[in-house]
C-alpha cells in the first residue's frame, strides 16, 4: 500500500492514530467477547480444556493489543539521529 504523496505530516499522524484506534477497539472487544464466551462456558459446565482454550484466546487478543500499541508507539517517535558520521572533507 502507497501513501499518496500530498499528505502532510499531521495528516498521516491522524490517518495512523485512527487506524490504531480502530484496531485497539477491535482487539479490545475481541478480548471481552472471548473471556465472556469463556465465563459461559465454564458456567454451562463444559469441559475444563474448552474454558482454557477460549481464555487462551482472550490472551492471545491482549498480546495483539500489546504488540500493536508498542508499532505505534515506535512508528511515532522519529528517528533517532545516530552518531555523526565525519565530514567527507575531513
Amino acid at each position: 500500500m502507497s501513501v499518496p504523496k500530498d499528505l502532510d505530516d499531521e495528516s498521516l499522524r491522524r490517518l495512523a492514530r485512527s487506524f490504531y484506534v480502530v484496531r485497539m477497539v477491535r482487539y479490545g472487544l475481541l478480548v471481552v467477547a472471548t473471556l465472556g464466551i469463556a465465563a459461559i462456558s465454564a458456567a454451562a459446565d463444559a469441559p475444563a480444556v474448552v474454558v482454557v482454550v477460549i481464555a487462551a484466546l482472550a490472551v492471545v487478543f491482549a498480546g495483539t493489543m500489546v504488540a500493536v500499541r508498542r508499532h505505534y508507539v515506535s512508528s511515532q517517535q522519529p528517528p533517532s539521529a545516530g552518531p555523526s558520521s565525519p565530514s567527507p572533507t575531513g
